[in-house]
């Protein structure tokens, strides 16, 4: 291989990781979506407790789970009309947010429902898939704070392993805001900068 052909490589390289970094922080409007949603059913999560409805916390959940399912099905399918070539790294990170997703419903709603485990080990269990999440992301698109985002995600479900009850959620919804909704927000706010500047 002589050195202009390395080169091209290297450009067509950083060409498909420029490519995949937009799709990703375009992709920050439908983590935007699910971090207001779960916002809302965290919510509702605390309305029922306070008004002793626990019984109707899991249909609050699971209205909210079925919700983003449809969206985020139907914003695939919308996106891939929009942008029908794409990129191994693109293929890839919608495996991995399809993987998330899937494991966030089986951990977050069907498992416990089927008393695999009890709902206190839900908010530890959800912690550990977005450190999962976030700590990929960061890797495969080279966005370093990515991966300490996913780092404190497992630092923050270890903590909650220590707490109970109320402390657990309320650590949790902190951990929500900061680790997932503000990223979000700045995906997608990274992606209108780009559109403005395109």
């Amino acid at each position: 291989m002589d050195e202009q052909q390395a080169l091209e490589e290297i450009r067509l390289i950083k060409s498909m990781l420029e490519k995949t970094r937009k799709a990703t922080a375009e992709s920050g409007s439908i983590f935007l979506f699910w971090g207001v949603l779960i916002t809302l059913a965290l919510a509702g999560n605390y309305l029922l407790a306070f008004f002793k409805k626990y019984d109707w916390i899991w249909l609050d959940w699971l209205i909210v789970a079925g919700i983003g399912w449809v969206y985020s099905v139907v914003y695939g399918i919308r996106r891939r009309k929009k942008d029908p070539v794409r990129t191994y790294m693109q293929a890839a990170a919608d495996h991995l947010y399809f993987a998330c997703g899937a494991g966030f419903l089986l951990v977050g709603i069907i498992l416990p429902w089927l008393k695999v485990y009890s709902h206190e080990a839900i908010t530890i269990l959800i912690a550990s898939l977005s450190g999962i999440l976030f700590f990929v992301m960061g890797g495969t698109h080279e966005w370093p704070v990515l991966r300490w985002f996913g780092l404190v995600w497992w630092a923050g479900a270890v903590a909650m392993s220590f707490l109970h009850g109320n402390s657990r959620i309320l650590l949790y919804t902190v951990l929500f805001v900061a680790l997932f909704l503000v990223p979000s927000w700045l995906l997608r706010s990274k992606f209108k900068k780009e559109q403005g500047a395109a």
